[in-house]
């Protein structure tokens, strides 16, 4: 998979991602405020870990004793994990390698995907075997019930922290193990071609400008064409503008420019 974590890192129309690099951590709570965590590398966690939102993508493989998830977590490389709470509809964890999980309860049709090879203990579901099995069987594993809704979730964190602590530091073999590969593994003959700084220039142009799009449509035609005629370029500055420009009263005058960008109008 090839993900660029600057890009996805970038302040787009005011939104982007938190990015961090990975490492050893005691414990962590992924919040932020800009509703997505981008870890680019591998993440080990010797406690608990916590997503409470939002969209986690670990570039990387990703282990801890405890996980409790409550929103889109990704992970590349492989998943470890002790116990897990998935919770919320229509999220899920979705695991591109392999994922070795003692015990899981996935809450309020919490999916849980895996690509690759998956060690799984005993794993609860609530639509299969109803939220009262799940309830009771946290309870058992020392996260107590609360008859609102929400102090049940905050009792599962809790629960699961305790649990965490209990445990200790991760197996060392655990954290022996790589997934993101060194710079010295990689064969450069591999690599994509290195972005134009043009198209970095455009894209970060777009993404900080307060111009209404009409004047942006504006400074496009009379700065920026000029600088994008090679053809190198215009592939995925087309790409750029589009989806930069996307006010329905403007789509005529947009796809014009494209045109003229394109060779074709």
């Amino acid at each position: 998979m090839d993900v660029d974590p600057q890009v996805l890192a970038s302040v787009f129309n005011k939104s982007g991602a938190g990015l961090f690099t990975g490492g050893r951590v005691p414990s962590l709570s992924l919040t932020n405020n800009k509703g997505s965590t981008f870890i680019d590398g591998d993440l080990y966690v010797d406690g608990w870990l916590e997503s409470p939102g939002g969209l986690v993508f670990v570039r990387g493989n990703l282990m801890a004793q405890t996980l409790y998830t409550e929103g889109y977590l990704v992970v590349l490389g492989e998943l470890r994990v002790r116990q897990l709470f998935g919770q919320g509809e229509p999220l899920g964890t979705y695991v591109f390698g392999d994922a070795s999980v003692e015990s899981a309860a996935l809450n309020h049709n919490h999916h849980f995907d895996v690509w690759g090879k998956a060690e799984l203990g005993d794993v609860l579901h609530d639509e299969l075997q109803g939220q009262t099995t799940v309830r009771e069987w946290l309870e058992a594993h020392g996260m107590p019930s609360a008859p609102r809704y929400e102090d049940f979730l905050v009792g599962v964190q809790q629960g699961l922290r305790n649990l965490a602590e209990r445990r200790g530091p991760l197996p060392e073999d655990w954290v022996a193990r790589r997934h993101t590969p060194k710079p010295g593994d990689i064969d450069a003959g591999q690599l994509p071609p290195p972005r134009l700084g043009v198209i970095l220039e455009l894209e970060r142009w777009l993404a900080t400008t307060e111009l209404a799009q009409r004047q942006q449509l504006e400074e496009l035609r009379a700065h920026w064409l000029p600088r994008l005629t090679d053809a190198e370029v215009r592939p995925e500055a087309l790409r750029i503008i589009r989806k930069a420009i996307n006010s329905k009263k403007l789509v005529v005058e947009r796809d014009a420019l494209l045109r003229v960008l394109d060779g074709s109008g």
